[in-house]
């Protein structure tokens, strides 16, 4: 069966066609002058003269000028006169010019054209046998014809499917070779923004909690007049500002190192997050289960993910809200459950950030869930909810970034 794939022209144009023109011309001309000359397949030794097998085979020669570009051409007027000269005449030359006239279409034509060119064919083959069996022709003379169709329409056609396919086979494997490459292309890209997604997200659950510890408490210290808690102040900024420092300094270790799979030493831990709480409302309660760190009980990436999405949830509420606050973490049957809640700040207005985005981007990769809004009860108050699974599961997922609202 031909191939659905339609071949793609990238030989040179009308110059080749030109010359193979020319050649086939000067071989028509050339052999009844040499005396290769032979009888009509119906017509014996008294076919018709030389100028009329000239004729028809020249004009057959001219056709060859469109046997790439238009081979439907080359078959409707090459055809049907090498066909005749070869009952009628005594050029050799026929012969060549049919087999071209049965190559070209289906080498060079389009798949239907090359389907109709071997339906015609092997129906003139088919009507040349059983007219020489109705005419009661002799037994060998007609395994002789047979032989003569075989070879002379059948040798053409079996070659230019055979050439066809080969074509259609490496222009399909270039056209794969192409999208290969495209999606190559796409895996890298999608790579890169992953990895600039899960910086920009460490970043932001690392180091933006530090600092923004350290502008709450030089803001603080400013308006504290006890000299001893604005010292007290002055010091959990010094302190906000070198962990900052130091982890900032770990995640580019990290970026620099060749080692694969290498991650950051940042100091990010249950009791720190209290600490930062706490530090904007000293009355926050604080309860974490201890078996949330236990590998035993749940699985490492769990830990880590409801580490970092209670450090986003920490630092927005830091950031914007106000006492009173609450974080809860515990364990819930086959679930790891965060929840915080705070009174939202009278002139909180809506920022744009990665906080929320990186709320549903840590809880997704795990295979679990993350919401911030206000409670519906009590839309003065805001709270942050991620449950995530005990064995984590999924793929990081590509989602954009949302706005983060205000807390």
């Amino acid at each position: 069966m031909p191939s659905a794939v339609e071949p793609v022209e990238h030989e040179p144009g009308l110059g080749r066609d030109l010359l193979v023109a020319a050649l086939y011309a000067g071989v028509v001309v050339a052999l009844p002058l040499l005396g290769l000359q032979s009888s009509g397949l119906l017509s014996g030794r008294d076919g018709w003269g030389l100028p009329v097998s000239l004729t028809l085979l020249l004009v057959s020669c001219a056709s060859l000028l469109w046997r790439r570009r238009r081979p439907a051409v080359t078959l409707a007027v090459a055809g049907p006169l090498s066909l005749a000269e070869l009952l009628g005449g005594g050029n050799i030359g026929a012969y060549l010019l049919l087999f071209e006239a049965l190559f070209d279409p289906v080498m060079h034509g389009s798949a239907r054209l090359a389907r109709l060119t071997t339906g015609l064919a092997i129906t003139t083959g088919s009507l040349g046998m059983l007219a020489a069996l109705v005419a009661g022709v002799p037994g060998p003379q007609v395994l002789l014809l047979a032989m003569l169709i075989v070879l002379v329409l059948a040798t053409p056609l079996l070659w230019g499917w055979e050439v066809r396919h080969h074509r259609e086979a490496r222009f399909a494997a270039e056209r794969l070779a192409g999208l290969e490459q495209e999606l190559a292309a796409v895996r890298t890209s999608r790579a890169v923004e992953a990895e600039r997604r899960t910086i920009a997200h460490d970043l932001h659950d690392v180091v933006a909690g530090h600092l923004s510890a350290v502008s709450l408490h030089t803001g603080l210290a400013a308006s504290l007049e006890d000299a001893a808690e604005r010292e007290s102040s002055l010091r959990t900024a010094g302190d906000s500002a070198r962990a900052a420092l130091r982890d900032l300094r770990s995640m580019i270790g990290v970026l620099s190192s060749e080692e694969a799979g290498a991650l950051p030493q940042a100091t990010l831990d249950w009791p720190s997050l209290s600490a930062r709480l706490r530090g904007r409302d000293p009355q926050a309660r604080v309860e974490v289960e201890p078996a949330l760190s236990d590998p035993a009980q749940v699985e490492p990436s769990a830990q880590a993910a409801l580490l970092r999405i209670g450090a986003e949830a920490v630092t927005n509420a830091v950031r914007h809200g106000r006492a009173p606050m609450t974080m809860t973490a515990r364990r819930e049957e086959d679930a790891a459950v965060l929840t915080l809640t705070n009174e939202r700040s009278d002139d909180a207005a809506p920022r744009t950030g990665v906080g929320r985005g990186a709320l549903a981007h840590r809880a997704a990769a795990v295979g679990g869930t993350a919401s911030a809004g206000p409670l519906p009860d009590d839309t003065s108050r805001w709270q942050v909810e991620a449950r995530l699974p005990l064995c984590a599961r999924g793929e990081h997922p590509f989602a954009p970034d949302l706005e983060e609202p205000p807390t």
